[in-house]
């Protein structure tokens, strides 16, 4: 319990100082700001928003507890040691202005009376009895005695520290200016705050809903999961089934390819003998016409065989038989002839 007052009691101290009070700004301020972009780089599904937005509201957490330790500003009833302030009236109000300090000290006086010193110090003015008089308005043909001085020392003294009191409330109302000028601006962060913290309660239900929607799109995503399934699995069957086809295909392709092979081989051989079949004919018809030649030449002779032999036997005389005869000369060439 001790060493938790003791931590408490430091957070306290430092969070009621100037700098712990610049700490809990800056990082108020920069912890909200990293929430605001955070924010919208979860709006606009911009990586690293998580990151962002954790860090962010992280900072945040730490800045609420730190709160918890801040101590409330003591408010201060001045209308009780200074009446005039409850009047509303400004005319009613003294203007205050820096005193310059210092003091007044009288000397002189004779015997018992000495030397009063009012609100002395290196500043202060020395002045005589006489002085004295003119500064309270008191006539110069009144003699003052020693409780005279005293009282009047003593009414200095406390017109003195009046005026001292009045400087410190200038110095007062400042540093009050200057609580309020921190209170507008901690009021400004406020609504910021309350802004990031609108935005913030807007992108949590927009992802409120994203969530609802998603859950309630799921079961349709299942159904929709196992029709695609039972489709791929059917589709799988069809290309097996292609597969197996386009397989038989090629087989038949090739076997066609083979036979096509075989088909031009037996054409090009046909083509060749073709070739040689043409020179052999080209032979033949020549032999052909040669043996025309010589078949006419052989009929021309046995025309003229016959037509010998007719005449012969047509014009012969009623005669005895004569002996056969030789052959001519031009018999013998015929024959020859005929013969080649």
């Amino acid at each position: 319990m001790g060493k938790y007052k003791k931590y408490k009691n430091r957070i306290e101290k430092f969070l009621s100082g100037d700098s712990g009070k610049r700490f809990f700004n800056f990082a108020y301020s920069i912890g909200a700001a990293i929430v605001i972009l955070g924010a919208l780089f979860k709006i606009l599904h911009l990586p690293g928003g998580n990151f962002m937005l954790s860090v962010g509201m992280g900072v945040e957490v730490m800045m609420f507890l730190l709160t918890a330790f801040d101590r409330p500003a003591k408010e201060y009833n001045w209308e009780e040691v200074f009446p005039v302030l409850s009047t509303k009236d400004p005319e009613d109000r003294p203007e205050f202005h820096g005193g310059q300090g210092g003091g007044v000290i009288i000397k002189g006086g004779t015997g018992a009376t000495g030397t009063v010193v009012v609100n002395g110090g290196s500043s202060g003015v020395h002045v005589s009895p006489e002085e004295a008089k003119r500064t309270a308005g008191i006539p110069s043909d009144i003699q003052l005695g020693e409780e005279d001085t005293q009282s009047l020392s003593e009414s200095i003294q406390k017109l003195s520290a009046a005026a001292d009191q009045l400087s410190r409330m200038a110095e007062l109302t400042e540093a009050t200016q200057n609580y309020l000028s921190q209170l507008s601006a901690i009021s400004a962060q406020m609504d910021q705050f309350k802004e990031a913290t609108r935005s913030l309660t807007e992108v949590s239900n927009i992802l409120l809903d994203s969530y609802k929607s998603i859950t309630e799109n799921s079961e349709g995503i299942s159904d929709h999961s196992q029709g695609y399934v039972t489709q791929m699995e059917d589709l799988n069957r069809n290309l097996a089934g292609l597969n197996t086809i386009y397989e038989i295909q090629l087989k038949s392709i090739s076997s066609q390819l083979d036979s096509i092979d075989r088909v031009n081989a037996g054409l090009k051989s046909i083509r060749d003998m073709y070739e040689h079949s043409m020179n052999d004919s080209n032979r033949y018809c020549e032999e052909t016409e040669k043996m025309t030649k010589y078949m006419a030449q052989l009929n021309a002779v046995y025309e003229n065989m016959l037509a010998a032999m007719t005449v012969n036997m047509y014009n012969r005389p009623m005669t005895p038989p004569q002996p056969p005869v030789t052959q001519t000369t031009s018999e013998e060439d015929e024959n020859k002839a005929v013969a080649q």
